[in-house]
């Protein structure tokens, strides 16, 4: 079991942070605009901000709408940037451009912490059914480390 925080709750968001609670992750969460009925009958742990949801987490993982949205996630007001240690793995799982990706990767390894770009495949369905294809990008270590949560 990993203590794993995840940053947005929408459509893929919410079905992916409900199957890593059903593979028997502990999983804190954080949505702009709070934690869905849905999710709220699930033991997740709701926090206030992207740093209170990512704070001890061993996997902080990201599935936002946009670069905007990531930014503000991990380096706005209560960015998770701010809490990550060396071993934190931050895995971010957002359609991004490639440009934010880099500054986001340089940012997270000057926090000390790992980074893996790991868009997906699939839609709801596939999140719903634990059969999303990862597209990850970084070192194998991190990979290897990610993968028992990414299995989910």
């Amino acid at each position: 079991m990993s203590r794993v925080a995840f940053l947005g709750l929408g459509a893929m968001g919410r079905r992916m942070a409900a199957r890593l609670h059903a593979a028997g992750h502990a999983v804190t969460v954080w949505n702009r605009s709070g934690v869905s009925p849905e999710l709220a009958a699930l033991p997740l742990t709701p926090a206030p901000s992207p740093v209170a949801a990512a704070d001890g987490a061993e996997l902080v993982i990201a599935m936002v709408a946009d670069d905007e949205a990531s930014r503000a996630v991990w380096c706005g007001a209560g960015g998770a940037v701010a809490t990550l240690r060396p071993q934190t793995l931050v895995i971010e799982s957002s359609t991004l451009t490639p440009s934010w990706v880099t500054e986001l990767e340089r940012i997270v390894r000057q926090a000390g912490a790992e980074f893996l770009d790991a868009p997906v495949v699939g839609s709801r369905p596939q999140a719903e059914a634990g059969a999303l294809l990862y597209l990850i990008g970084g070192r194998a270590e991190a990979v290897a480390r990610a993968r028992p949560v990414l299995a989910a």
